[in-house]
């Protein structure tokens, strides 16, 4: 199975974007809303970790209530550490056009296009592979599982991904029609993502630990400003969430929270999990004076070190441990 390097659906992850209202823009199955983004406002991801396979798979899926034709529409970008563009994913609603990969290989830029029809007021499923090696970069797009896009040519050198942006449409200036395009269940793993799902479960309520401050529903209301907080080290908090009601089938725990550090406050950060009365915490994260973002991605379940079940995730607390 795959390592997961990001995973998100919320707005807090995304500056700038809204939550999506449009029932037919999200799965509420699986996720809460969708990730709004607005015509001419591009929104931008948190740094994603490092591949340790030299191969990234972005999975997310995607709408828009308009595809103007006039217009090729930025739909994901993935870039380098300092912003340069790696690869580009665009659609323009014309048969003569369509999907447009653009893949950046030692500064020079190579496209390929292909038209598949893109609904409108309905969602895709995309999974973009990138993979690198010592002579070559390929990039591979999947819409619905269906292979659209194959790129593959010679390089001298390559740049880790370590940002992506979604969207966003042009305004067709009118004062009528915008294009608003809808994101959401958003995976960066390194390896294939084909057939993924998220299924989001937020805090509802204080576990077995209460030591930090603030409301536990500070941690789940999509607000960067709110949150809970401690200025002591050695201070444990752990959640019930939301039940889970997807498939038994489960490849990835991935606990997320971002966090940023204080005067005098702990330097450090873990994450745990409560079972049967035991913790199971993750290595110390650094906590910047600067907001971060950690990931946990729990592979197994760590009391049994067996593939997770939906049984699994009855009687369990996630949660986070405050570091001196």
């Amino acid at each position: 199975m795959p390592n997961i390097l990001f995973a998100s659906n919320s707005v807090s992850h995304f500056p700038g974007s809204k939550i999506g209202a449009p029932t037919w823009s999200y799965d509420s199955n699986r996720v809460p809303y969708s990730i709004q983004v607005d015509p001419h406002m591009t929104v931008g991801s948190p740094a994603i970790a490092q591949s340790q396979t030299d191969e990234y798979w972005f999975h997310f899926r995607n709408g828009s209530d308009l595809w103007y034709v006039n217009n090729n529409n930025p739909i994901l970008e993935i870039v380098d550490d300092e912003g340069a563009r790696i690869f580009l994913l665009t659609y323009h609603d014309r048969s003569s056009e369509g999907y447009h990969g653009y893949l950046t290989v030692d500064d020079t830029e190579y496209t390929l296009t292909r038209y598949l029809p893109k609904a409108e007021n309905a969602l895709r499923t995309y999974d973009v592979q990138l993979k690198f090696s010592a002579l070559n970069v390929e990039a591979r797009v999947y819409v619905d599982e269906i292979l659209i896009l194959s790129q593959s040519y010679s390089a001298a050198g390559w740049n880790h991904p370590k940002y992506f942006r979604l969207g966003s449409s042009y305004s067709i200036n009118d004062g009528q029609d915008e294009e608003y395009q809808y994101f959401s269940e958003i995976i960066v793993a390194d390896g294939d993502t084909r057939n993924a799902r998220l299924d989001l479960l937020r805090p509802v309520a204080v576990g077995a630990y209460g030591n930090w401050n603030g409301p536990v529903s500070s941690l789940s209301d999509d607000d960067p400003t709110t949150g809970m907080t401690t200025v002591s080290p050695e201070q444990s908090q752990s959640t019930i969430l939301t039940p889970y009601t997807g498939a038994n089938n489960i490849s990835n725990i991935v606990q997320v929270t971002t966090s940023v550090r204080g005067i005098n406050s702990p330097t450090g950060l873990q994450h745990l999990i409560r079972m049967s009365a035991v913790d199971y915490l993750t290595p110390t994260f650094a906590v910047p004076f600067s907001k971060d973002y950690q990931v946990t991605d729990w592979t197994e379940n760590p009391a049994t070190s067996l593939p997770w079940a939906a049984s699994d995730l009855v009687n369990v607390e996630f949660g986070f441990k405050s570091k001196a």
